[in-house]
């Protein structure tokens, strides 16, 4: 082992898992960058949507160990209180599991400090080991209604505790670390914007036929996906009829309801639903224009990937 090769424990709030595998993919992302050269250890614990005992999943590719682990669903009045405490167990218990096996690791990285930082406080207490924070969430602004300042008393002062403890602050944007340090506690941050698999998302010369605009992303309100819809609908009575608009990773009906209001519905709009990240790519590069129309962003992996795609 290089004596540059660090062991580095990743905690993960968010990750791709079977229920949800584009949950935090732009993590593994990251996770799969890091372990090209350094040994990356992925914990993440998810109550199962299925009515089934406690399981986990494994997948070691070279450098990168990636544990995901499931717990059954609880039911009951008290079963939001057991949750929170069979996800403490079940995490703690990998966590003292990793440590025994491979020793005390060189670093811990948390991604998405609510709740996994809890677990890198933890570990920095009893074993000394320090932590950084790589911050993916959000909701440090006055923009949206789920924000930092609309969190219950309790959440935002054990967030700012994770926040203070932590050794450094990594952020995708400048933006959000500035908003951190005004919102919450002022700590060093350093900017590492998300990363992007370059064999996938490279410039074609082939497109469609028809000039078309393509949206990516999970359309939660927050994407403001009815304004693209519009636009849309306008652009088309201002520019004539030779374009077309394809939406990648549509999760909710009301937009393709909209669109067939709009008339546009698979003769001009056209989605494409979930698909596969290698699928995202080609179908960049065979449009001619990327359009994010968000209320906020931070420094969406669509950017980074429709420009390395060649797009606008």
């Amino acid at each position: 082992m290089s004596s540059n090769r660090k062991k580095i424990l990743w905690l993960a709030s968010w990750y791709p898992n079977k229920y949800d595998p584009f949950d935090g993919d732009f993590i593994q992302r990251h996770a799969r960058a890091a372990a090209m050269n350094h040994d990356i250890h992925v914990i993440f614990v998810k109550e199962s949507e299925a009515d089934r005992t406690d399981e986990a999943e494994w997948t070691i590719t070279g450098s990168l160990t990636e544990q995901v682990i499931y717990f059954k669903k609880k039911k009951g009045p008290l079963a939001r209180l057991q949750k929170q405490f069979t996800w403490r167990a079940l995490f703690w218990e990998a966590i003292e599991t990793y440590i025994t096996r491979n020793g005390l690791p060189d670093l811990v990285h948390v991604h998405v400090p609510w709740k996994s930082g809890t677990m890198a406080m933890a570990v920095k207490k009893k074993y000394g080991i320090n932590y950084v924070i790589t911050e993916h969430w959000g909701i440090y602004n006055n923009v949206l209604d789920n924000t930092y300042n609309n969190k219950p008393v309790p959440t935002r002062f054990l967030l700012k505790q994770i926040f203070k403890n932590a050794s450094q602050l990594i952020t995708p944007s400048t933006y959000l670390g500035l908003a951190i340090n005004k919102m919450v506690t002022p700590i060093d941050f350093t900017v590492i914007p998300n990363v992007v698999d370059t064999s996938l998302f490279v410039p074609e010369k082939e497109k469609y036929s028809t000039f078309t605009f393509i949206h990516v992303s999970n359309m939660v309100p927050l994407k403001n996906v009815t304004g693209i819809l519009r636009a849309f609908n306008k652009a088309l009575e201002l520019c004539g009829e030779n374009i077309q608009l394809i939406l990648v990773g549509n999760r909710n009906n009301d937009f393709t309801f909209l669109a067939e209001q709009l008339g546009l519905l698979n003769k001009y709009v056209f989605f494409k639903g979930e698909v596969a990240y290698s699928e995202v790519g080609r179908e960049m590069q065979l449009s001619h224009c990327f359009i994010l129309n968000s209320y906020m962003e931070n420094s969406p992996c669509v950017i980074g990937e429709a420009l390395c795609c060649g797009l606008p």
